[in-house]
This record gives C-alpha cells, sequence and structure tokens, in this order.
C-alpha cells in the first residue's frame, strides 16, 4: 500500500514539475515576444522619423531643382540678365555659362568684381574638365545626364551647383549653401516629444531638435545617410528605448499568479485523490476483512448440510430437496465471496500441470444441483485428456464464474453446454448458454469492472458486476484469454489456454 501511496506521489509530483515548466516556458516565451515588439514598434517609429526627415530634406533639392529648370527655360542668356539674377534672387549665388571647355559668363577676359573672379576661380575645374558635372549623375554608359548636381568642399563653404545642358551651352547655377541649410531647418521643425532628431555633416552637428538634451542621455535608435549631393549628410533619431520593466513586472506577477492558481488546482484535486482514493482502499480492506470473516461460517453450513444429507434416507425426499438448496446456495455464496477476495487482492501463481478433464468433471457435478432446481441441463462434451500447466485454483474460478453467470442470466435458454476444443497450440473451453443473449454494444463493456447488461435478463438477478471482470484478470495471469462471440440463441464464452505438451508435463510433474 505504501509503494502504491509512494508511487501515486511521484507521478503528481513529475506532472506537476511538468504543467509548471510549461507554464513558466510559455509565460516567459510570452514576455519576450512582448519585449521584442515593443523594441521592434519604437525602432520602425524611430526609423518612420529619420525617413521623414531625410525626404523632407530631398523634397528641398528636388524643388530647388524644379525651380531652376524653369528659370533656365525663360533664361536669356545674356550678361546683364544673368547678373541681374544672381543679384535679385536669394537661392542664387552665381551663374555660369560653359560652352565645351570655354567659359562663356562670366567672361574671364572682361572686368569682373573681386566676387566674380573668386566664383571664375572656384569653376575653373570645371571648366578645364566639365565631365566632372555629370560624374555622379550618370545612370547608363549610354546615355549623358542633361542636368544635375554638382558639390566640392574644396573651398572654404562647399560650392553646391545644379546645372542643365540646353544645346551646347551648360548652364550652372550655384545655391547658397547657408541658404539650403536654413531652408532644411526650416522644414526639418518636427516636433518628436522628448524624443531628438539630429542633423550632422561629416560629423558636424548641423541642427538638433531638441538642443537642450544632452544626446548621451538617449539611444541612437535610427540613422540615415543622404543621398548625392548631401552624402556627407546623416540624420539621427535619438531616444529613450521601450520601457520593458513594466512588462517584466507585470508579465511576472502574472505568471506567479498562475502558477499559484494551478498549484492551488492541482493541490486539490491531489487532496481529492487522496481522499478518494484511503476510502477505496477502506473499503476494500473492509470487504476483504468482511469475507474472510463470512468463509468460515459459511464452510460450517456448507459441510454440516452435507453431513445431515448423508444422515437421510431416500424417504425423507421433501428434507432432501431442501438441503439440496442449501448446498448448492452455499456454494454460491461461497463462490461470490472468493470473486470479492480475488478482486480485492491478487493472491500468487501456484503454475502446476493439470488434466482438464477430470477437473471440469468435478465443477460440472458441484453444479448440477443448483441447474437442476431451476429446471436447467448442464451438458459436458470432453475431448482426449489434455494437460495444461496453469493454477489450479484460478482455473477453477474461470469456469466457476461463466457457469455461474449462465445460471443467473441464461435460465430462459434451459440449457448450458460445456466444450472442450484442441488444436496443436491451444485448448479452448467452451461455455455456452441459449438465453436471451447480448447485444453487440454490450459485449464490447461485460468485462469493464461493476458494469452489468442493462436488458430484461438481469432484472430481479443479484450480481456484482466483477465476475466476468475477475475471469479475465486471471485468465491474463495464466497466459490466457476469455473471448466471448454471439449465437444464434444465447451466447458463447471461451477460456483459451495455452497447450502443454507431454514432455513438458513430464518434466514439470518431476
Amino acid at each position: 500500500m505504501s509503494q502504491r501511496t509512494s508511487r501515486s506521489l511521484t507521478i503528481f509530483i513529475i506532472i506537476t514539475v511538468a504543467i509548471f515548466s510549461l507554464i513558466a516556458y510559455l509565460g516567459v516565451r510570452t514576455l519576450e515576444h512582448e519585449v521584442l515588439l515593443r523594441h521592434y514598434q519604437s525602432q520602425t517609429l524611430a526609423q518612420t522619423r529619420a525617413t521623414q526627415a531625410s525626404t523632407s530634406i530631398i523634397d528641398i533639392l528636388r524643388q530647388k531643382a524644379t525651380r531652376l529648370d524653369v528659370i533656365t527655360d525663360y533664361l536669356q542668356p545674356n550678361d546683364e540678365a544673368l547678373k541681374e539674377l544672381v543679384e535679385k534672387d536669394s537661392d542664387i549665388d552665381g551663374v555660369f555659362v560653359l560652352q565645351k571647355n570655354r567659359l562663356l559668363y562670366p567672361n574671364p577676359n572682361g572686368s569682373l568684381s573681386q566676387k566674380e573672379l573668386a566664383w571664375v576661380q572656384a569653376i575653373t575645374p570645371l571648366v578645364n574638365d566639365p565631365s566632372l558635372l555629370y560624374g555622379h549623375n550618370i545612370k547608363s554608359e549610354m546615355a549623358i545626364p542633361q542636368s544635375g548636381w554638382f558639390i566640392t568642399g574644396e573651398v572654404q563653404e562647399p560650392l553646391l551647383i545644379y546645372w542643365r545642358t540646353i544645346g551646347s551651352d551648360t548652364i550652372g547655377f550655384r545655391v547658397p549653401y547657408i541658404k539650403l541649410l536654413s531652408d532644411v531647418i526650416n522644414a526639418a521643425s518636427f516636433d518628436f516629444g522628448s524624443d531628438t532628431l539630429v542633423l550632422e555633416e561629416n560629423g558636424r552637428l548641423l541642427y538638433q531638435s531638441n538642443p537642450y538634451v544632452a544626446l548621451d542621455s538617449q539611444q541612437p535608435l535610427a540613422e540615415q545617410s543622404l543621398p548625392y549631393p548631401l552624402t556627407g549628410w546623416q540624420v539621427s533619431y535619438y531616444g529613450k528605448p521601450a520601457s520593458t520593466t513594466a512588462v517584466y513586472l507585470w508579465g511576472g506577477a502574472f505568471i506567479l499568479l498562475m502558477l499559484a492558481i494551478m498549484g492551488l488546482i492541482i493541490f486539490r484535486l491531489y487532496r481529492e485523490y487522496t481522499q478518494t482514493a484511503r476510502l477505496a482502499r477502506q473499503q476494500v480492506g473492509f470487504v476483504s476483512q468482511v469475507s474472510h470473516e463470512l468463509k468460515t461460517p459459511l464452510t460450517n453450513i456448507t459441510l454440516y448440510a452435507e453431513l445431515l444429507k448423508e444422515e437421510l434416507d431416500e424417504q425423507h425426499d421433501e428434507g432432501l430437496r431442501y438441503l439440496d438448496v442449501i448446498i448448492g446456495e452455499s456454494q454460491r455464496l461461497s463462490r461470490l465471496i472468493q470473486n470479492i477476495l480475488s478482486f480485492t487482492r491478487e493472491p500468487k501463481l501456484h503454475l502446476q500441470p493439470i488434466e482438464l478433464n477430470p477437473l471440469l468433471i468435478n465443477i460440472t457435478q458441484t453444479f448440477l444441483p443448483s441447474y437442476q432446481a431451476k429446471g436447467m441441463a448442464l451438458s459436458l462434451s470432453l475431448g482426449e485428456n489434455v494437460v495444461v500447466s496453469s493454477d489450479i485454483d484460478r482455473l477453477t474460478q474461470i469456469i466457476n464464474n461463466l457457469l455461474s453467470n449462465a445460471e443467473k442470466y441464461a435460465t430462459a435458454g434451459k440449457q448450458v453446454d460445456v466444450q472442450v476444443a484442441c488444436s496443436a497450440d491451444y485448448v479452448d473451453i467452451h461455455v455456452r448458454d441459449y438465453g436471451a443473449g447480448i447485444s453487440e454494444k454490450e459485449l464490447k463493456m461485460i468485462f469493464l469492472p461493476f458494469y452489468r447488461v442493462k436488458s430484461g435478463i438481469t432484472e430481479g438477478v443479484a450480481g456484482t458486476g466483477i465476475g466476468l471482470t475477475i475471469a479475465q484478470q486471471l485468465a491474463h495471469s495464466l497466459g490466457g484469454e476469455i473471448l466471448v462471440a454471439p449465437q444464434s440463441s444465447g451466447v458463447r464464452f471461451t477460456l483459451r489456454l495455452v497447450r502443454t505438451v507431454a514432455g513438458q508435463r513430464m518434466d514439470t510433474s518431476s
């Protein structure tokens, strides 16, 4: 009993640990997923805002290029018009007209101001090698671009030029770098709350959305470099990473709560199970003890009834009939008690060679009085005297249970046949009745403990529902099995045993 309790406790602990581990694992994985999701959302937001700022700067360049294209379409490329354009347009800080390797405007041979001289000196490399203008704008070797941007940082202030080729002339406009930066800062005035947008040029700070926030207190969440001609520019987005402390705190508390609830449920289930098991053991122990106590007086009743029957002569027909009833009912009660004892405990197995024919004759002779009292015929058909290696007590109890069931539930058939059939490997003992039979659905259930067929044949018939269960268990312990097959009238139960050959019989008996 203690081994069974220890085994149950071990299984309970293993199941509990497995359930707790599964809940904890799923909880931790869920928390990790939530943290990763928050980080992803934070990085996605930062990347989106950095892209938004980069797109805004590129749009400013595109707008300036579009405006300069329009000016080029309507521009009269003479000296006065070009000079007036530079003086009046704040987006243009200088203009040049280049024809192949010859500078048409400003005319280097004419009278030039100090500013124009510096402008001519700055564009001299472009005059000597015009391919420098479109070197960064070539998209196909088969086609030379007709417009684009050019930038150089060889002078004090970066030289940013937008150029366009019309016919054989190339017109270039110098876009003030400071004016571009001012336009970018005005356009980049985004409100990102406590987060910070930073615009840098080759590591030099150009713009910071929150100038009073120390960047050391924040982390870079997204970075993006701008395309040519602003390849030295970099947009960075700083902010505080998604807070995961609350996720771990609340998530951990929820996991602990779930574990506590699950532990309480498992504890209550285990307590209910142990209480039920203890009660069942007490009931089984009580039944077993009472059954043992009943065996002694029942044996005495049977013994004295048989002695009394021997003392009476044939003239006392009525008394003999009553004694037969007493003896039959005592034997039936004895079998019932034996069933209960077999169900509550498993006796040791004692294998020995057993001759079937004498055993079956004795068993059927025991049942004849009770069968005759109910008007039933019990026929026995024997063949060769086969020998099986078995436990005589268990084998007797199996056949007793089958005959007892036939006596109780197949009375209407008026006949029960017991037949022995042999094959090379098996010995089959058939117990066939001619009663109402059992339905196919019920045949699958009859070997379950305490199950009784629900039909007219069981009404008014006392029974515990464990006879066939015990018989099947005993058959398995003997290495055999009980088969059941419906017949045209009634049902046939077959006890199949392994056959013992002669050599084995002799060795076992020795």
